[in-house]
């Protein structure tokens, strides 16, 4: 009887070895990130809101997503020097000619909210960009270029205008009257409150203020920018696939629970 088995089974392992012989394997693809925009963002776990909806949505198109981490100016450098096949930035960022060369466009992937921070107690009037002249402002890294040609007029006429890369030390300046007002997300914002009340450098400032959110931004969507076409095309095939699915709600969701958002 096992005499007459071994040939099944010899042929069914090589059945297996051919199969997975033809099947290939999911082509990695670089993607470039900001490292500073935590939740959205989060390096050290190799995850975060943006991160995890990206990751999803290649894998949906048959594609692994390998993050490469940089600061937000060094992002266009990288896709023009082919360091990464993507990145992740605002709509609306000419990408095509900060780097001379053709690019294409995902559809949006999600939706940031920008707004201009400042403490409640301070009652300061900032019903437009406009009314950011005068004040100490503090901006995240690259501003600038992201939020529009108004805002670059302002900062370029402002004096009293910087921008940091490290998010949680705009909270920190904030909440210590070093600066009149920061610009940054919601989910940003909150996240690193949330994070400095745990922290010695939080403790030594009043971080339960209250904030005033100014919305004096448009909702501004995000999207992933590619230099082939043919990544870009499956990369919107994925992204509706997990949408579909219910995937993209349930990250969402997930992350929105969070402690940081109460």
């Amino acid at each position: 009887m096992m005499s007459r088995l071994r040939p099944f089974y010899f042929a069914a392992a090589l059945a297996a070895v051919l199969l997975s012989a033809t099947v290939a394997p999911a082509r990695e693809i670089r993607v470039g990130v900001g490292f500073a925009i935590a939740p959205y963002v989060l390096r050290e776990q190799d995850a975060g809101l943006e991160v995890d909806l990206l990751r999803a949505a290649f894998r949906a198109a048959g594609m692994e997503a390998q993050f490469v981490y940089l600061p937000n100016l060094r992002l266009p450098l990288a896709l023009a020097e082919g360091d990464v096949d993507c990145l992740a930035t605002s709509v609306g960022y000419d990408m095509a000619e900060r780097i001379g060369r053709p690019v294409f466009y995902s559809v949006p992937t999600l939706t940031f909210r920008n707004y201009a921070v400042s403490l409640a107690g301070r009652h300061l009037h900032i019903g437009s960009i406009a009314d950011l002249a005068g004040y100490v402002v503090l901006g995240f890294q690259d501003a600038a270029s992201y939020l529009g040609p108004d805002f670059a007029a302002m900062t370029g006429g402002n004096d009293l205008y910087s921008e940091l890369s490290d998010q949680s030390l705009q909270v920190r300046m904030l909440f210590s009257g070093r600066v009149d007002v920061v610009i940054s997300e919601k989910r940003v914002f909150l996240y690193w409150r949330n994070r400095l009340k745990n922290s010695p450098a939080g403790r030594a400032v009043d971080l339960d203020q209250a904030v005033r959110f100014s919305p004096i931004f448009p909702a501004q969507e995000r999207q992933v920018v590619f230099v082939e076409k043919s990544l870009c095309d499956g990369f919107d095939k994925g992204l509706a696939a997990i949408r579909e699915s219910g995937s993209y709600d349930r990250i969402v969701q997930a992350y929105d629970r969070a402690e940081y958002v109460k």
